[in-house]
Parts: structure tokens; sequence; C-alpha cells
């Protein structure tokens, strides 16, 4: 259903970040193993990393699932195919030459400060770069529902059903 809904994508932007989900103590015994169900271990516990890419309007329309501890850039893999032919506005987490160049190659524009390390220095928008809050405020805003913001799912096909649902509900609520 989110597919769907998703189709009517706002604007050029699109924003990709990840945040942390606290596993439930009842919900870390699971079928198969830890790993399997997207549960990582990370200094706060046992954590699940939800990954989204959002229109520019803050909707989602691509999620992903990913044990606690794996980098944002491997948790963002699987949805990186939403931000084809658009401006892709990330933290500096997602400074990494090869992510720039697989989103130059599907024609995809980047805003993404350079880490400070860097020796090369790598220009990139300010003011675009401000729009980024709006993945931001969409987590906060699924985060709302109990169930989203603590992880009772053994297993990750149900916990991501129901991030599915409230990403689709946040678009209800969010309609322009």
């Amino acid at each position: 259903m989110l597919e769907a809904i998703s189709r009517d994508a706002v604007g050029a932007i699109r924003c990709i970040d990840c945040s942390h989900i606290k596993v439930h103590r009842d919900a870390a015994n699971t079928i198969g193993g830890q790993t399997t169900q997207a549960m990582g271990r990370t200094k706060g516990g046992l954590n699940t990393k939800l990954a989204a890419v959002v229109d520019g309007i803050g909707r989602a329309i691509g999620l992903n699932l990913a044990p606690g501890q794996q980098h944002d850039l491997r948790a963002c893999a699987p949805i990186q195919a939403h931000l084809e032919g658009s401006w892709a506005v990330a933290d500096r987490g997602f400074d990494a030459n090869e992510f720039r160049r697989h989103l130059a190659s599907s024609g995809a524009f980047t805003c993404i400060p350079p880490r400070r390390r860097r020796r090369t220095p790598i220009y990139f928008s300010r003011r675009l770069y401000r729009h980024r809050h709006v993945v931001e405020n969409f987590f906060s805003r699924i985060k709302r529902h109990r169930r989203i913001a603590t992880r009772y799912e053994k297993l990750a096909v149900t916990f991501h059903g129901f991030v599915c649902f409230a990403a689709v509900l946040d678009w209800l609520n969010h309609e322009l």
C-alpha cells in the first residue's frame, strides 16, 4: 500500500536517514537468530535500525530495517533506488565516494556535507541541506505510535508491516 501511495511523492528533493528503535526484551528471543530478524547489539542494548527515504514534505517513499549496529550506508542500500533522478539530501554519515558515484550514475544530485577529515573539499548547498529536517520530523511522527517507538515484534516482517502501516497513516494525515 505504501508503494501505491508513494507514487504521488512531491518535489525533486529526497531526504535519507536512519533512526534506532529499541527492541523490547520480550521480542529479543527470536526464531532463527537476532541478525536474521534485523536486531543488533549496540551500546544501548538490542536495537533495530530503520532507514527511510522521504519526499520533499517528509512523507515516506521507501523503508528498510537493518540490525542496530549496521552502518547507515549499508542499511539504506536497498532503498537507494528511490533517490534516482532527484536531489539526495543526507547527513555526514553518507559522505562516501562510492555512494556519491552511485547516485551520480543514477542521475541524482547530492547535497551531503563533507566529513571534517576529507582532503578534497566538496561543495554542498547549505540552503538545501537545511531542508533535511523533514526526515527527522518523519521519524518523530511515526514514533508517536508506541508500537513503533519500541519494537515488540519478534519477526522483522511483522515489525516492517507495522512501520509501513504507520507511514501510510502519516501520508493520510499529512496530505497537502
